[in-house]
């Protein structure tokens, strides 16, 4: 068995240790928020950003006014 990177492996233990004291906690609320974390950990959450009537196009990389008509 290969040898884990030394901060991979310290990682992984600070993410066990986190989830052991949220789930040996007393207060419900803390909890319900640990498993919501735990639930949407794989699906990233991405939003397209907007700015002042501009918003930002993957496809060109940059910024694009909201209020620019494309010549037809």
């Amino acid at each position: 068995m290969k040898k884990m990177n030394s901060s991979y492996r310290l990682q992984i233990i600070k993410e066990i240790a986190q989830k052991r004291q949220m789930h040996s906690t007393d207060d419900p609320m803390a909890r319900h928020i640990s498993e919501l974390l735990e639930c949407h950990n794989d699906t990233p959450i991405r939003t397209t950003p907007t700015f002042l009537d501009n918003h930002y196009d993957d496809n060109i990389g940059g910024w694009v006014s909201d209020l620019w008509q494309p010549n037809k």
